[in-house]
């Protein structure tokens, strides 16, 4: 496993808390997959970038890392923790 798969892993993880802080709970929850899914692109082609493995392959390999790493860290740890619920409703604009 490459330095960039373990970080895209790793980013996988700890993104749900961020797109928590962007999305609000008044939202649909088509809108909600749609930001989740882009900042899940965006962060897989920065950490691929960063790496150094801005190719074709290596931007797709670490999106789709962050994209499943950040839809099982969310469905295993996030929301049953509650934690990625409670960054929601703090983070809500009145």
């Amino acid at each position: 496993m490459s330095v960039v798969e373990m970080v895209s892993v790793l980013v996988g993880f700890f993104l749900p808390a961020f797109i928590a802080v962007v999305v609000q709970t008044s939202w649909r929850s088509e809108l909600k997959g749609v930001v989740a899914f882009l900042a899940c692109a965006v962060a897989g082609g920065a950490t691929a970038y960063l790496g150094g493995a801005l190719t074709g392959k290596g931007v797709g390999e670490a999106v789709v890392l962050v994209l499943f790493a950040g839809l099982g860290a969310y469905k295993l740890f996030w929301h049953p923790s509650g934690l990625a619920g409670l960054i929601e409703r703090k983070s809500n604009v009145a």
